[in-house]
């Protein structure tokens, strides 16, 4: 075949063959039948080739693969549109761009994901990964284990934020104020169940409490594997949050995708709290394909590829006035990262961030915590921790006022600028988004 035919539909001129009785209309596969034929003149012949002489497999059927090597070494890679209302139109690879089927594969150098020079996986009976062309991210699951949201684009912290450059310089001026205002990070070894949850184990109350339970779930999910013991939703919702929480005050409740989005409600209320948002966790599994995609509940009719942590509210805040308190709607309710290895039950990074960009306060509690979970601005309880440096006096002095005397919740709303709060600047406020005060709705 030449190489200088064009990518034209149509056959190229000069190429009817009159010894073949081509007389009116043009045939692609006569055409190529042809070619094929002065291509093998006068190379001896194979007396071991199997299959249909070369004329013969010249339509939609299979390639013979004995016919390899035989054909002229300047057809690498030329593709032919075989069916009835192609045309006999040429391309490159697989016939007409964006049509799988009738693509005719020339020897050489085949497509990306086939077995051999030019032939096609499923010509072969070997079922490959789902094309793109389709975006049927469903399927390609089911070839792959590849979950679909594995293709969202930009959800890392680092390239979220690309195109939108004052929310960006939003998110980078508040995680440096978090990051100058934190306390250092602090740790207690301890078993909840006997711990007693109080002002005087702690020194003070807090503005959020972040309780990752061990749900049965996780171990369902993982029996045997990397995981002690597990806590019932009762054993949980009798923990004494109320007692360590001021007014207001936030709590995060990881409850997984099972029984716990109905026993994680059960526990806010008993602690004195009301559900106001529900944070998806949607977990990707692009370094772990088909291992992550078959590991589930052994009580689950349907694949689970998410978890939920649910928020939580004590008392009452407004977003028009209470953004010494709250900064709202910077973040959304959507974590989209990587599932941990089987048996871990290690939590995204960034809801820590979405929690210290949205509640001002300073004191932060994480109960049920790992030495993963150790973090500046925090104090984490576990008794998987491997050591202690938690002293209730010494946490309670990072929050003095301004004559030296600790700042004492009183119960009632506190005052912008006191010691136990964040602050703010003038750029923050500036690029922060707000509610436009009552009288100005529309």
């Amino acid at each position: 075949m030449d190489p200088g035919w064009g990518t034209a539909r149509g056959p190229p001129a000069g190429m009817f063959n009159p010894q073949m009785g081509m007389s009116g209309g043009f045939d692609a596969s006569l055409m190529l039948q042809s070619h094929l034929m002065q291509g093998l003149a006068g190379m001896p012949s194979m007396p071991n080739m199997q299959g249909p002489p070369p004329g013969a497999n010249m339509g939609m059927g299979m390639m013979n693969p004995d016919m390899l090597g035989m054909m002229p070494q300047h057809d690498v890679g030329m593709g032919f549109d075989m069916s009835a209302d192609g045309g006999g139109g040429y391309g490159r690879g697989r016939g007409i761009r964006g049509n799988q089927d009738r693509g005719y594969y020339m020897p050489g150098r085949g497509p990306r994901g086939s077995s051999g020079p030019g032939i096609r996986e499923r010509d072969l009976g070997v079922r490959g990964a789902s094309r793109g062309d389709a975006n049927d991210y469903c399927q390609h699951f089911v070839d792959t284990g590849q979950r679909p949201q594995n293709f969202l684009r930009d959800v890392h912290l680092t390239d979220r934020y690309a195109e939108y450059p004052k929310l960006k310089e939003l998110v980078e001026r508040k995680d440096a104020l978090i990051a100058a205002r934190a306390t250092p990070p602090t740790f207690l070894k301890a078993d909840l169940h006997t711990l007693p949850l109080s002002v005087d184990t702690f020194g003070t109350k807090f503005d959020v409490v972040l309780v990752d339970p061990p749900w049965e779930e996780y171990v369902r999910r993982a029996p045997g594997v990397g995981q002690g013991e597990s806590w019932s939703w009762q054993e949980i919702k009798n923990l004494e949050i109320d007692k360590i929480t001021d007014h207001p005050s936030f709590v995060f409740l990881w409850c997984g995708s099972a029984e716990g989005l109905d026993a994680g409600r059960h526990c806010l209320q008993q602690w004195g709290f009301r559900r106001c948002e529900d944070i998806c966790w949607i977990k990707t599994n692009k370094e772990q394909r088909r291992a992550a995609s078959v590991r589930q509940d052994t009580q689950a009719v349907l694949q689970h590829t998410k978890e939920h942590c649910l928020m939580g509210i004590k008392g009452t805040v407004r977003r028009t006035t209470d953004g010494h308190l709250i900064h709202a709607n910077i973040d959304t309710d959507i974590i989209i990262s990587e599932e941990p290895p089987t048996g871990s039950t290690k939590k995204p990074e960034e809801l820590y961030r979405v929690i210290e960009r949205f509640a001002q306060g300073r004191r932060r509690l994480e109960l049920f915590g790992e030495d993963h979970n150790i973090r500046p601005g925090w104090v984490t309880v576990g008794s998987n921790l491997t050591s202690s440096n938690f002293n209730p006096q010494a946490y309670a002095n990072n929050f003095r006022m301004a004559d030296g005397s600790v700042y004492v919740s009183s119960g009632v709303r506190a005052a912008p600028g006191a010691p136990h709060l964040t602050g703010t600047s003038e750029e923050i406020e500036t690029l922060r988004p707000r509610s436009p005060p009552p009288n100005q709705r529309h």
